[in-house]
C-alpha cells in the first residue's frame, strides 16, 4: 500500500488511506481535493511514519457534526502494532505494571530530547515541567485492547502527537522500526489506524470503516 485511495465516500465525508512517510497536511489534503468531488477540512491526523485510515469531512455542516463527536468522545480511532522488544529510555516515569486487557494507559505529555522531536508521558501535574500538555485538562488516554504475543490492538478518542507510540513503549512495548522510540532499524514503522468509528451526519447512527490489521 504505497498509495493513498478512497474507501468509503458519500456527500458528507471521505475515509482515505494513509500511506506511510506521508504527510497528512498538506499532502494528504492536496491529494483529496484532487480525488474527490469536495473536501472542506481533515478532521484527524497520522504521523508521518504511520499509515491508516484517516476521515474528512467535505462541507461545513458535516465539519461542525465530526467535531462535536470528537468532543463528546464519540469518536473512536484503533490501532494495530507490531512490537519489539522491550527496552529502557531516558525520560519516562517509572513503568506501569502490565495488566490483562483491557487496561488503559493514561498521561499528560512533555516534549523531550534534541530538537523536541519525541514527547515523554507525565503524570503529576507539577511545577516540575513548564510545557504540559493535556487533553481538555486532564489525561490522553490509550485504550488497550488486545495483546497477543509482540501483537497489540489499542484505540484512543483524542490523540496528542505520538501518543500510542510513546505510551506502547513506556509499558515496554516499543513498536517495531519506530525510529524515535525503540533501537530497530527497518524502515517502515509497524504501526496502522485499521479502523474508524464515528456517527452518520445523516441519522447519527453508528459507522465503522475497516482494513486489515498488521
Amino acid at each position: 500500500m504505497d498509495n493513498p485511495y478512497i474507501l468509503e465516500e458519500t456527500e458528507d465525508f471521505i475515509v482515505v488511506f494513509k500511506p506511510p512517510k506521508m504527510h497528512c497536511i498538506p499532502d494528504l489534503l492536496k491529494w483529496c481535493k484532487i480525488h474527490s468531488s469536495a473536501v472542506f477540512d481533515i478532521m484527524h491526523r497520522l504521523d508521518y511514519e504511520t499509515n491508516g485510515l484517516v476521515l474528512f469531512a467535505k462541507n461545513e455542516k458535516s465539519y461542525h457534526f465530526f467535531k462535536s463527536a470528537q468532543d463528546n468522545g464519540e469518536f473512536i480511532k484503533e490501532y494495530s502494532a507490531v512490537c519489539s522488544s522491550k527496552i529502557e529510555m531516558e525520560g519516562f516515569p517509572p513503568r506501569l505494571n502490565e495488566n490483562t486487557p483491557p487496561f488503559t494507559v493514561e498521561s499528560y505529555f512533555r516534549p523531550f530530547g534534541p530538537g523536541r522531536k519525541q514527547v515523554r508521558p507525565v503524570i503529576e501535574d507539577g511545577k516540575k515541567h513548564k510545557e504540559i500538555a493535556k487533553d481538555k485538562g486532564g489525561f490522553y488516554r490509550t485504550e488497550i485492547i488486545k495483546i497477543k504475543e509482540n501483537n497489540i490492538t489499542a484505540r484512543i478518542k483524542r490523540g496528542f502527537r505520538h501518543q500510542i507510540r510513546c505510551h506502547l513503549c513506556w509499558i515496554g512495548y516499543p513498536i517495531k522500526n519506530d525510529p524515535l522510540y525503540s533501537l530497530d532499524s527497518g524502515t517502515l514503522l509497524a504501526l496502522r489506524s485499521h479502523a474508524l468509528f464515528f456517527p452518520n451526519p445523516k441519522d447519527n447512527k453508528s459507522l465503522e470503516f475497516k482494513i486489515h490489521q498488521l
